[in-house]
């Protein structure tokens, strides 16, 4: 059975015609602009791309310089790495500055300063690392608690305490509550405030499940009562 057409079906201009027709009018009216507007779109593509590439490739020689100096340094072995190591953290914060590994050594940096009693030294380059380590990074913690021991070190004992204070309020301080705990009281004990550190030597034996560790907060609690 064949359809009957209508009339009016055959006079009307077919509805996909007009649809393209307009879109094909407005562009033709609009064309400046959409040619325009189409050039700042692939130029924010094409500097959105090239600035990931470029990124891309900063950090992956920083990370290679990064590697090669922490693996040299842990072949030799301390102290006679460390002068070469310290040397080459050095070189690669100066060519990559912005890079994440450049941040990591600044941490690095002071470590070996302050195995090297370079306490000053050690004390400016976590410092450095502090300014610029994201807030998430286990080894936030661990530079407050290196810039304490250097300003235990030094007899410095109000900052040592506040940097150890500061390590206990990081994001990452319940990885290293029995260290923190540990050390505040140490710094208590040497200010010779007894029951202070006693209360953060309890707070780092029920922190800590090394034996050596328990032993050695068993035996300071009996001393300070």
């Amino acid at each position: 059975m064949t359809t009957k057409i209508d009339k009016k079906d055959l006079t009307e201009p077919d509805k996909l015609q007009l649809f393209f027709l307009s879109i094909r009018t407005f562009m033709e009216t609009h064309r400046t602009r959409i040619y325009a507007g189409a050039g700042i779109f692939f130029l924010i593509v094409l500097l959105a791309g090239g600035g990931y590439l470029y990124q891309l490739n900063y950090e992956t020689g920083a990370g290679k310089i990064y590697n090669r100096v922490f693996e040299a340094a842990a072949k030799a072995g301390p102290p006679s790495g460390d002068a070469a190591a310290i040397q080459g953290y050095k070189d690669l914060i100066t060519q990559y500055p912005r890079s994440h590994a450049a941040v990591t050594a600044y941490y690095r940096l002071g470590n070996l300063y302050f195995s090297r009693l370079e306490f000053d030294a050690a004390i400016g380059a976590y410092d450095d690392f502090l300014k610029k380590a994201p807030p998430q990074s286990d080894l936030v913690t661990l530079a407050y608690s290196g810039l304490g021991a250097c300003q235990e070190a030094k007899k410095d004992f109000n900052k040592a305490l506040e940097s150890y204070e500061r390590a206990l309020k990081t994001n990452t301080a319940s990885s290293f509550e029995a260290l923190n705990f540990s050390n505040i009281a140490r710094i208590h004990e040497a200010m010779n405030h007894p029951a202070k550190a006693a209360e953060f030597y309890r707070k780092a034996l029920d922190k800590t499940t090394d034996p050596v560790m328990m032993l050695y907060l068993k035996r300071k609690i009996s001393i300070l009562g």
